[in-house]
């Protein structure tokens, strides 16, 4: 059995892209103009593609981020949540994750979405930890940029294994729950992947190495 389980968030515990919703609810809130819709949705088909440009996807998705402070990013943060997020929320997927949880399994959310984003729904959920990609931030102030590499595909290995070997676990005791063409890596390093809600290519590549198939949708 699992010692560990790590969630991949995003149409995994809910029916949402943050990264999108974000780009609404800042255009809503009348932070950016409105036709940074249009390009979000484009790189959400990059991504869904595994073809994400990350550098133009970064200077994008942080423009509102840029000399703002963690606790005003953490306001916007939680109210993006609260009014986009929330209401999307796997009621399948929360039953598992409380499962876990029950067992005594530590579970940790793992995400390419920037860890002020997904800081929330971590929260929501009770995992102990939260990986996800780091934001720099300089004089108190974000600067727009990433700290570190950006946690997408073999991005979520290196933050897994060493949330791992500190606690004395090693991938192959590890749980990975993800959908898209950008978990395989991560799926493949685990000793327990499971494909949950998988995009057809996830799905094929699940069934060829006779991964467990799950559905919170």
């Amino acid at each position: 059995m699992p010692k560990i389980y790590f969630f991949d968030m995003d149409h995994t515990l809910i029916d949402n892209d943050c990264d999108v919703s974000w780009k609404s609810f800042v255009v809503e809130q009348c932070l950016a103009p409105p036709d940074a819709l249009e390009r979000a949705t484009f790189y959400y088909y990059q991504y869904v593609d595994g073809k994400l440009d990350i550098t133009d996807f970064m200077d994008f998705q942080l423009q509102e981020f840029v000399g703002r402070t963690r606790a005003e990013m953490e306001e916007l943060s939680q109210r993006h949540f609260e009014t986009w997020v929330k209401k999307t929320i796997y009621a399948k997927a929360e039953a598992e994750v409380r499962r876990v949880q029950a067992s005594g399994m530590p579970t940790v959310l793992l995400s390419a979405t920037n860890r002020v984003i997904a800081r929330p729904v971590a929260v929501h959920f009770g995992f102990d930890a939260c990986l996800a990609t780091e934001l720099e931030v300089r004089d108190g102030r974000y600067t727009g940029r990433l700290a570190g590499e950006y946690a997408l595909g073999a991005g979520k290995i290196g933050r897994a294994r060493d949330y791992c070997e500190s606690h004395g676990l090693t991938l192959t005791d590890a749980a990975y729950y993800g959908d898209s063409v950008n978990d395989f890596p991560m799926l493949e390093a685990v000793g327990f992947p499971i494909a949950a809600n998988p995009c057809p290519e996830l799905e094929a590549g699940a069934r060829k190495n006779n991964w467990p198939i799950i559905s919170f949708s």
